[in-house]
């Protein structure tokens, strides 16, 4: 009797329970004045998105002109696409790029949040071959010597007036044999290695590296010694006493492996740097030794 009771008060309220439904629907059926689409379920997206994205990038020119990089400074997104205005397009969170040729291009980034909404910010990158300054390359005053000792008419010059220094040592000798000078004449140094040559030359462009060629050559006077013969590259110096902290590159040969009597080619290597002047210094110790021919050319 109990199980019979139970099962009619079920029934009793599902009955209920049906006829409240359908009688809130003859309602709202019969009423014009409620609205049946205030009932709906919202849908997706239809919330309002408290935190809406905000695109926003900045751009870095690489060492290439052509390449660059975008730091992304977006708020409120979690996903990415860039448009790099040139048919390159990316899905990272940061941008870079390797555009293909010289001329302005939109850049787009688009960051969408969780919801689905999304922001635009977009920005033209002017790209621009930039101008490559030239070289400067600094004058060798008398590079060949060959005006020789004696003011030779009509330029009256004497080659050995560009590269003397009293303070560093005696002046150059000049030379005419054959065989041991370029052109005219050439710098001779006696074994005794009391004369140098020094000139002080400019201007250099900044952090450029250069190439100084020249020719050089031994007369083997002596033979239990073995000469050199030095070229260096120094910063401005007024004592001999400074030539180790002034000397920015410096090469040496040696008569055992350049060998005596002919002229061979010789080469010294240096970079500017911050100096917009440096001098030559050039110097030789235990054996004659000739140079001449002095060159200098930029390498990059």
């Amino acid at each position: 009797m109990k199980n019979i009771n139970k099962i009619s008060k079920s029934v009793s309220q599902k009955l209920i329970a049906s006829l409240f439904f359908v009688t809130c629907l003859f309602i709202i059926a019969c009423d014009p004045s409620i609205d049946a689409l205030d009932f709906d379920l919202p849908e997706a997206n239809s919330q309002e998105d408290l935190t809406p994205p905000e695109a926003v990038f900045t751009t870095s020119e690489g060492d290439d002109f052509l390449s660059y990089t975008f730091a992304n400074e977006s708020i409120s997104a979690t996903t990415y696409f860039w448009d790099y205005g040139d048919g390159n397009t990316a899905v990272t969170v940061d941008g870079e790029n390797t555009f293909p040729d010289e001329g302005t291009y939109t850049v787009t980034l688009t960051a969408t949040d969780n919801l689905g909404v999304s922001s635009i910010y977009s920005e033209d990158v002017i790209v621009i071959e930039p101008e490559i300054p030239t070289t400067l390359i600094p004058e060798i005053l008398e590079a060949g010597f060959d005006n020789g000792d004696s003011g030779d008419i009509p330029l009256e010059i004497d080659s050995r007036d560009s590269w003397r220094n009293s303070d560093l040592g005696g002046v150059i000798q000049i030379t005419s044999s054959n065989g041991y000078h370029e052109g005219s004449y050439g710098a001779k140094l006696p074994s005794s290695g009391d004369r140098i040559g020094y000139q002080l030359i400019g201007e250099f462009t900044p952090n450029k590296t250069y190439l100084l060629n020249f020719k050089y050559a031994f007369r083997d006077q002596d033979a239990d010694s073995n000469g050199s013969i030095s070229v260096a590259m120094v910063q401005p110096m007024t004592s001999i006493d400074e030539l180790e902290d002034s000397t920015v590159a410096i090469v040496s040969y040696t008569e055992d492996v350049a060998g005596v009597g002919a002229m061979v080619s010789g080469s010294l290597v240096f970079n500017s740097g911050a100096n917009p002047s440096l001098a030559i210094f050039f110097f030789n110790e235990n054996d004659e030794a000739y140079i001449d021919s002095f060159e200098i050319e930029a390498l990059d």
